[in-house]
C-alpha cells in the first residue's frame, strides 16, 4: 500500500513539474515525499524569461496531492484537512493541486484551486469545528503557458494585499457603510503575459480576480470578496443607425468569460460570431416605456431593412426572420398610444416595462380606450356620479377625476385640469352661500409622498385665482403641514414639492387670514429643511420664545433652534390633547418630544407618586 501511494505521489509529482516547465516564467520546487507538513513545495514566479534573481516577482506555495480516482468533469472535490487549512490562511495562501494519474501509462488530468486570505477565510468560517472540508477545484491549463502565468503571476500581488488581514474579521461592502465607512473607490488586479490595456474588459469576464475598497482619507485596500464569473461592460461612443436614420450615440461592449455582446439601448444585444461570419440580434423589452418604444421601433427597422450601422461599420443580417414583425408593429403601435394616454393624464415619471402584471396591462388598455378614444368604462363597486384619486399602475400612481353616463359608465380625464369646486360651511344647509376653492384641496399626504401625474405650477396658479376666504384659511393651513409631512416621509426627497410649499405658504402669509406667527413657523422650518437659517431668522425665531407667547408657539420655535430641552419644557405645558396634537405637526421632525406621564390623583384624592 505505501509503494502504490508513493507511485501515485511521484506520478502526480512529475506531471505537474512537467506541466510547469511549459511557462518560462515559473521554476518549481516540489518534493514528492509526501512527509512535509501542508506544504509540498514552492513555485517561483519571475517578471521575465530570465530566471534571474532580481526578476524574481514572488514565490507561491504549493501543496500537491495524488488520487486514482478518474475525474470525467472539469471540476473535482477534495476533502482536505482544517489543520491544513488554517495553516495555509496563516501563511498568506497557498495553491492547492490534486492530480488524478495512471501511474503505469503518465495520463494525468490536474485540478487546482487558488486560496488566498479572502477564500480562506470564508472557507474556515464555513467549516467551523469540521475536521475536514470539501473544496472546489478546477482544471489546469498545463497546455496553455499563457493562463498559467497568469494564476501565478497573481498570486504574490494578491497575497501582499489580503495578508495584513490574516486574523481579522473581513467585511463586505454593504458591512462597511453600514459602519459608516465611506467608500473612496473599487479596485482590482490583473497579471497576464502580454496583458494590454484594452484586453482587459475580455480578460476580466474570463478569469477570477479579487475586488479591494479603499475607504475614504485611508491609504489602505480592504479585500472584499473573489468576483467569478464577471460581466464587464466597456462603453463605446459612435452612433447607431438604420440607413440615415441615427437611434444612439453610444453602445456598450459587454464581455462575459471573454465573449463580446453589443449592448444597444436597454434591450438589444448584438452578437457577432466571427468564425461563422454571421451577426445576430434579439430584444428583450426593458426598462421604462420611452426606452421600450426606442428600442422596438430600431429592432423592427433593423428586421425590415436586413442591417444596421455601428460606429461607422455595416452589419448585415442573412438569417430568415423568424420573429412575428406583424405583431410586434402592433405591440408597438399600441404602447405608442399607452405613452400618449399617459401624457394626456399629465404623467411626468416614467412607466417601467418591466413592472407591468397582467392587470396592470388590462388597466392600460382600458384607459387607452378611455382616454384617447373617449370609450367608457366602468369601475368595480364604484356608483358615484362623480370620483377622483389615485389609480395605481406598475409603478405608478396616478390621480384620475372620473365622471358617471346614465348607463353606469365613467369617462377618464386628468385630475389636475382645473375646475370649478365650491365648499360649503356646516351651517350653510341650503347652500346659498358657496366658497370656492380648489379642488387640489382633495389631495392628502400619500398624494403628496408620490403622485406620477402631480403638477405643482398649475395647483398654485389655479389656488392662487381664487379668493380665499376666512372659512377656509385654517384649511390650507393644515394642507400646507399635509405636504411638509409628506415630503419628510419620501425616501427620495423632491425638492419641488418642498419649493411649492413655500409658495403656498407664501401666499397665505400674504392673504394675512391667518396667524402670523404660526405662519412665520411653517416658513421657516421649510427653510431649515433646505438649509441653516441665517442670523437674522434666527433673531425672528427668539422673539417667538418670550413668555407672552403660547406654549405652542414657543415650542416650534425652540425646535427649530435646536433647543431641545426647552422644546419639552414648553410641551409639558400643554394639556395631554395639545401634546397629542402638537406631535403631529412636521415642526416634530426637528426633534424627539415625548409625552411624560402625568400623576393622577387616587379615589382617596392623595396624588400618586407624590412626596
Amino acid at each position: 500500500m505505501k509503494n502504490t501511494t508513493k507511485r501515485i505521489e511521484e506520478a502526480a509529482t512529475t506531471a505537474l513539474k512537467s506541466a510547469l516547465l511549459k511557462c518560462p516564467i515559473l521554476d518549481a520546487y516540489i518534493d514528492s515525499n509526501d512527509k512535509t507538513p501542508s506544504w509540498d513545495g514552492t513555485v517561483f514566479v519571475y517578471n521575465s524569461e530570465n530566471q534571474k534573481k532580481e526578476n524574481i516577482k514572488g514565490r507561491v506555495p504549493i501543496q500537491v496531492k495524488g488520487t486514482e480516482k478518474v475525474f470525467v468533469s472539469d471540476v473535482a472535490t477534495f476533502s482536505c484537512s482544517t489543520v491544513d487549512l488554517r495553516n495555509y490562511y496563516h501563511d498568506g495562501g497557498c495553491v492547492f493541486f490534486l492530480i488524478s494519474v495512471v501511474p503505469a501509462t503518465g495520463e494525468h488530468k490536474i485540478f487546482y484551486a487558488s486560496l488566498l486570505v479572502v477564500d480562506l477565510d470564508k472557507i474556515l468560517k464555513s467549516a467551523k469545528a469540521q475536521k475536514s472540508y470539501s473544496i472546489r477545484l478546477k482544471l489546469f491549463p498545463e497546455n496553455d503557458p499563457k493562463e498559467m502565468a497568469h494564476i501565478f503571476l497573481s498570486f504574490p500581488s494578491n497575497a501582499h494585499k489580503q495578508s495584513s488581514f490574516i486574523g481579522k474579521d473581513l467585511l463586505s461592502i454593504e458591512e462597511l457603510e453600514r459602519r459608516g465607512t465611506k467608500i473612496e473607490s473599487l479596485t482590482f488586479n490583473a497579471s497576464g503575459i502580454g496583458l494590454k490595456e484594452e484586453d482587459l474588459p475580455s480578460f476580466m469576464s474570463a478569469h477570477d480576480f479579487y475586488l479591494y475598497a479603499k475607504p475614504e482619507g485611508l491609504d489602505i485596500e480592504i479585500p472584499i470578496d473573489r468576483i467569478t464569473d464577471a460581466i464587464v461592460s466597456k462603453p463605446v461612443d459612435g452612433d447607431i443607425k438604420v440607413k440615415e436614420q441615427i437611434y444612439y450615440n453610444s453602445y456598450a461592449v459587454q464581455y462575459f468569460k471573454g465573449e463580446p455582446t453589443i449592448r444597444i439601448g436597454r434591450g438589444l444585444s448584438l452578437v457577432l460570431n466571427q468564425e461563422q461570419k454571421k451577426s445576430s440580434i434579439s430584444f428583450k423589452p426593458s426598462g421604462t416605456l420611452s426606452e421600450f418604444i426606442k428600442d422596438a421601433s430600431l429592432f423592427l427597422d433593423v428586421l425590415e431593412s436586413r442591417e444596421i450601422s455601428i460606429n461607422g461599420g455595416k452589419i448585415t443580417f442573412n438569417d430568415p426572420i423568424t420573429v412575428d414583425v406583424a405583431s410586434r408593429k402592433s405591440s408597438l403601435a399600441y404602447y405608442k398610444d399607452v405613452k400618449k394616454m399617459l401624457e394626456l393624464l399629465g404623467v411626468t415619471e416614467e412607466l417601467q416595462i418591466d413592472s407591468i402584471s397582467p392587470q396592470d396591462e388590462s388597466n392600460l388598455k382600458n384607459f387607452v380606450g378611455a382616454v384617447l378614444y373617449n370609450r367608457k368604462i366602468g369601475f368595480r363597486n364604484m356608483t358615484e356620479k362623480t370620483f377622483y384619486g389615485p389609480f395605481k399602475i406598475a409603478n405608478l400612481v396616478i390621480w384620475i377625476w372620473a365622471e358617471r353616463n346614465q348607463e353606469g359608465q365613467y369617462s377618464v380625464q386628468n385630475f389636475f385640469s382645473p375646475r370649478h369646486i365650491a365648499m360649503f360651511t356646516l351651517d350653510d344647509m341650503k347652500h346659498k352661500n358657496p366658497i370656492p376653492a380648489s379642488q387640489f384641496l382633495f389631495l392628502d399626504k400619500s398624494a403628496f409622498i408620490h403622485t406620477s401625474n402631480i403638477n405643482y405650477e398649475l395647483m398654485y396658479q389655479d389656488i392662487i385665482q381664487k379668493e380665499l376666504k376666512p372659512e377656509m384659511a385654517d384649511r390650507y393651513v393644515f394642507w400646507l403641514l399635509d405636504i411638509l409631512s409628506a415630503y419628510d416621509e419620501q425616501k427620495q426627497k423632491d425638492p419641488l414639492l418642498l419649493g411649492f410649499a413655500e409658495k403656498i405658504c407664501d401666499w397665505l402669509q400674504a392673504q394675512g387670514l391667518t396667524d402670523g406667527n404660526i405662519m412665520l413657523l411653517n416658513k421657516l422650518q421649510i427653510v431649515k429643511r433646505r438649509r441653516k437659517l441665517n442670523p437674522s431668522e434666527i433673531v425672528e425665531l427668539a422673539k417667538l420664545t418670550v413668555p407672552d407667547c403660547p406654549p405652542n408657539i414657543r415650542c416650534g420655535a425652540y425646535l427649530l433652534l435646536d433647543d431641545q430641552i426647552a422644546a419639552q419644557r414648553c410641551l409639558d405645558e400643554m394639556d395631554t390633547e395639545s401634546q397629542k396634537t402638537f406631535l403631529t405637526y412636521p415642526i416634530c421632525f426637528f426633534g424627539n418630544l415625548q409625552i411624560e406621564e402625568r400623576n393622577t390623583p387616587d379615589q382617596s384624592g392623595t396624588g400618586k407618586g407624590m412626596t
